[in-house]
């Protein structure tokens, strides 16, 4: 890459009061993630968590970088995938910060995908009862939704993110460099959640997103940019109005109400988060047509657009009986019934509590039926 491109491209602000913070856009941008600590006053001792994966490609640039510039830096590393979201691997890495002597005036950088930024963002708002934090996602899903926001949960056996808190970062780090090590299949994780931005809130998006889906998936620079940028605007706006999902915020928990229901089903082994929401957005859609709050052309139009993107799963790893059960322990449920976000037109959406158990169940049979179909 050009020296000249190796520069931050874009900032985006989550406008939160004193709380505010910047979401910095590059590509191959290591060498400025130092400075940029020493600009918003991060700890000079700093804790990278990161998982072996990323660990692989990413971790040794960017401790160097730190050192370089004088930070006093430290590592922990731990295995990739959705059940280290747990309290008993928070407790490990709160064991190793307190045997390692880390205090209060210290940092968390958040180097990894959506499980380390929850996880990591967890530990940063327990630990000492809160220090700093800095996310680095390295994948599309986190870059474009997870690690904005202030979510930072651990799962329960019962539910997913059932354990957690709302604590925000100094800054976030959004390098598409990293995408470039990701397996395919963590792109279509991350445009599961791009295409949820195009439905809730924007038409015309889902649009650009339609003609150039295929851009992004080979990971045109510009279309990329494009598609993070266009996400995190979307999504700084929603916490900048309804930081604590009090209201506005609910929204973009279309397609999790399924989706989460669908991991937890799955025991986590299954299917990825952002694989389980898109299947959960095509299930939703279908409650949606079925209620007669989404012309059935768009839903068709929602439903083929999701399915160009490639999700394997045996059909007979779910039960439509274990899926509800998982559903009634989800915490977006109100008063005990399950709590819907259904699309009624591209860039509208609608919340409902009220849907009837066997139109669950349809959708449930619907979304699991294209698992024989070829194109999943």
């Amino acid at each position: 890459m050009p020296e000249e491109d190796r520069v931050i491209q874009r900032q985006i602000d989550v406008s939160l009061g004193d709380r505010s913070y910047p979401i910095y856009f590059g590509s191959g941008v290591t060498a400025s993630f130092a400075p940029t600590c020493q600009q918003h006053g991060i700890p000079r001792r700093i804790v990278i968590v990161t998982d072996t994966n990323i660990a692989r490609h990413y971790l040794a640039p960017l401790e160097n970088n730190l050192r370089h510039f004088d930070f006093d830096v430290s590592s922990v590393v731990i295995p990739p995938g959705e059940n280290q979201k747990s309290l008993q691997r928070a407790h490990l890495l709160f064991t190793a910060l307190l045997k390692g002597g880390v205090g209060r005036k210290s940092a968390i950088v958040a180097l990894g995908g959506g499980v380390i930024g929850d996880l990591a963002g967890f530990i940063a708002a327990t630990y000492h009862r809160g220090v700093t934090l800095v996310q680095v996602p390295t994948t599309l899903l986190s870059q474009v939704d997870s690690s904005v926001g202030g979510k930072v949960a651990v799962n329960h056996p019962l539910g997913k993110n059932m354990i957690g808190a709302f604590y925000q970062p100094k800054f976030v780090w959004v390098d598409a460099e990293t995408l470039r090590t990701l397996p395919a299949r963590e792109i279509v994780c991350g445009l599961g959640e791009v295409l949820k931005y195009g439905v809730v809130f924007d038409a015309e998006f889902f649009a650009y997103l339609e003609a150039n889906l295929d851009n992004i998936l080979k990971l045109e620079p510009a279309s990329v940019l494009h598609v993070q940028a266009r996400c995190c605007e979307l999504k700084a706006h929603v916490v900048s109005e309804d930081e604590r999902e009090q209201g506005l915020r609910v929204v973009l928990n279309y397609g999790h109400t399924v989706g989460h229901a669908l991991e937890a089903a799955g025991h986590y082994r299954i299917l990825k988060h952002g694989e389980a929401v898109l299947l959960g957005m095509i299930a939703e859609s279908f409650i949606a047509r079925e209620m007669g709050l989404l012309p059935p052309d768009v839903h068709e139009r929602i439903v083929q657009t999701l399915r160009r993107l490639p999700v394997k799963f045996a059909k007979s790893s779910f039960s439509g009986a274990r899926i509800l059960k998982a559903m009634a322990f989800d915490k977006k449920s109100v008063e005990g019934k399950a709590r819907f976000v259904l699309p009624i037109r591209l860039g509208e959406v609608q919340v409902v509590d009220e849907v009837d158990v066997a139109l669950i169940q349809s959708s449930l049979r619907y979304v699991l039926g294209l698992a024989g179909k070829g194109s999943q």
